[in-house]
């Protein structure tokens, strides 16, 4: 899940810190769900965008893809058989 997090601090001309201090989330999981390393609960994306003041829309964008991949799986050919394993 992509997030525009950045754009819209940056617009509010606020920090991750004065985000974490009106969320009561911590400043380090604000920026891992800035960075979309962390995909937030939906009680939390709540409570960021209520803090923003902005629709959950306009703050997360869904992406259909699998969590946790980022490239194409490999897959080793085995020597005996050249099967893939």
């Amino acid at each position: 899940m992509k997030t525009r997090l950045s754009k819209i601090l940056y617009d509010k001309g606020w920090t991750e810190m004065e985000l974490s201090r009106r969320t009561g989330l911590a400043q380090s999981y604000i920026n891992r769900v800035k960075n979309s390393r962390i995909v937030p609960t939906v009680r939390t994306a709540l409570k960021i965008c209520n803090a923003l003041g902005v629709p959950v829309e306009e703050a997360f964008v869904y992406e259909d893809k699998p969590y946790g991949v980022t490239r194409r799986p490999y897959f080793p050919k085995r020597e005996d058989d050249g099967v893939y394993e």
